[in-house]
């Protein structure tokens, strides 16, 4: 029974895939998530889907194109794939 707890607590040190893309692994909190921590997949604040949020010039910060009714936006030190249609978190990308 101790071996069976040994392996789980070894679980987390072990390395993440490498072929696994950023955007799954990151994860966003900003001010104005209210210190919430968003992951892809979870709801962003609603005013992440106005136009006027959106990054216009994704592509000289070298983001990939938005996918259809979705644009990227800046949240913190991150850049967030927002659908604007539900405000669900697409991709996160760090901001360099």
């Amino acid at each position: 029974m101790k071996l069976h707890y040994l392996l789980l607590a070894a679980l987390p040190c072990l390395p993440l895939a490498a072929n696994a893309t950023p955007s799954s692994e990151e994860s966003v909190t900003a001010l104005e998530t209210h210190n919430r921590e968003l992951k892809v997949g979870d709801k962003a604040p609603d005013q992440y889907k106005r136009d006027d949020q959106a990054i216009q010039d994704w592509q000289a910060k070298g983001l990939p194109k938005p996918e259809k009714e979705s644009h990227w936006v800046r949240m913190g030190e991150h850049f967030v794939l927002v659908q604007i249609t539900n405000g669900v978190v697409l991709a996160i990308q760090p901001a360099s």
